[in-house]
């Protein structure tokens, strides 16, 4: 994808980190960070990017995580969390961002987004296939 490395160089790179970012007007951006070891597989093309999530290990991640912020009675972001993970199986249209976080293969290390708020650029689909959370993302 143009948007997120130059092609020539993906198989140069690994992602260790993906951040679902979704900008609400007047309440600032909401994100989700997902890190590479909840997927099971990450096909990226100069026009398609497809992720597929374990949903096993994203919800044992999720459930960890809400056992932590229960805990210390952080509610906000209780909530918070639970309505990006929602999201992304029942409202992934509506991110507005997709961030790549990567190192290079001398240990560099930088991001990379992809702009998804425009629904005339970008077609975004989500589909639960047996074990796998399956998020599409593919330029028009």
């Amino acid at each position: 994808m143009t948007q997120l490395l130059d092609n020539s160089k993906l198989e140069d790179v690994t992602i260790h980190t993906i951040t679902y970012i979704d900008d609400i007007v007047g309440l600032g951006e909401k994100r989700l960070s997902i890190d590479r070891k909840h997927f099971d597989d990450l096909e990226i093309s100069e026009s398609l990017l497809k992720m597929h999530i374990n949903r096993a290990s994203l919800e044992e991640f999720t459930k960890e995580r809400n056992k932590e912020l229960l805990e210390y009675e952080n509610y906000s972001e209780f909530d918070h969390l639970n309505s990006m993970v929602a999201m992304l199986e029942h409202d992934f249209f509506s991110i507005d961002k997709v961030k790549f976080f990567y190192r290079d293969e001398n240990h560099l290390s930088g991001e990379a987004v992809i702009d998804t708020s425009d629904e005339e650029q970008v077609k975004m689909t989500s589909e639960v296939s047996g074990k796998s959370l399956i998020l599409t993302i593919e330029l028009r």
